[in-house]
């Protein structure tokens, strides 16, 4: 087959599957499988395809026309500017969590931050981080074997080993490891999806890891071991900045308040909608 053939084939196939942007991710799957971009498919696009390559290429559109997702089959994904490598049993970076950070960002107002990254996965928000304060010392917490791997292995790729730390542990115990005041900062995409809520999810969200997404009973058990646990390893005047659930913002705020955190607010993300918690300590 051309090129033309096959891509006119995959948008289809992906249309029929229900695909929200069969186009985008089929020149993305073109580029990965092929070394094909947009601008030089023209080109190209009368030429015959290598048969082996356009087979692996098939075997990638069936599965995503499955709900498998396109990130994993990629093997990367980019978060804030930051290349990271992801796959089975690791959570995908997701722009919400960009709402997360660039609210931390907008708050922390120290030179050289001492941060910690709480249930870290992939490293998205660390090696983010990482980025923006060169002179920080960033602790980037996980506990999943899998997606440790990922972690170590994008805070290497991006160069990120002289800034962070990573740490492989529970959260619920790793805290006993720093003296109350310790950070400057405390940044965190918990799992916070109900339990019950778990098989009713996208299918391309199904194959994400379970111990990425599950919050427990109301989605906010996470959030309560940071408040008891982690929340006293603040300076005075250190920041905490949490994504939520579209949900759960206010019951996040009620939480950081009664741990005696201030100016706890909301901010929304494009769409409107509860994404992110701030607070201060006082």
């Amino acid at each position: 087959m051309t090129y033309d053939e096959i891509i006119r084939t995959a948008v289809k196939a992906l249309e029929y599957s229900g695909n929200e942007s069969p186009e985008y991710e089929v020149r993305e799957l073109t580029k990965h499988f092929f070394g094909v971009s947009r601008r030089d498919l023209y080109a190209v696009r009368n030429k015959q395809a290598d048969s082996k390559t356009e087979n692996a290429f098939f075997e990638a559109v069936r599965k995503r026309s499955e709900g498998y997702p396109l990130q994993y089959i990629l093997g990367s994904w980019t978060f804030m500017d930051c290349e990271l490598e992801v796959g089975e049993g690791v959570l995908i970076p997701r722009d919400d969590t960009e709402v997360c950070v660039r609210a931390f960002r907008e708050m922390l107002n120290v030179s050289s931050p001492v941060i910690i990254d709480l249930c870290s996965g992939s490293g998205a928000i660390a090696v983010s981080l990482a980025r923006s304060y060169p002179d920080a010392e960033i602790f980037a917490a996980e506990l999943s074997d899998d997606a440790f791997t990922y972690l170590e292995r994008n805070v290497r790729s991006n160069g990120a080993e002289a800034i962070v730390r990573t740490l492989k542990g529970d959260i619920s115990e790793l805290y006993q490891q720093f003296e109350d005041g310790f950070f400057d900062g405390i940044i965190s995409n918990p799992p916070y999806i109900r339990t019950e809520e778990l098989p009713h999810l996208q299918k391309e969200v199904q194959c994400e890891p379970a111990m990425a997404l599950d919050g427990g009973t109301d989605g906010l058990m996470f959030y309560r071991i940071i408040c008891e646990k982690w929340l006293p390893k603040l300076k005075k005047g250190g920041i905490v900045s949490f994504e939520t659930g579209e949900d759960q913002g206010a019951q996040v705020c009620s939480l950081l308040e009664k741990s005696g955190a201030a100016n706890v607010r909301i901010v929304k993300d494009i769409s409107g909608l509860d994404r992110t918690v701030t607070a201060v300590m006082q």
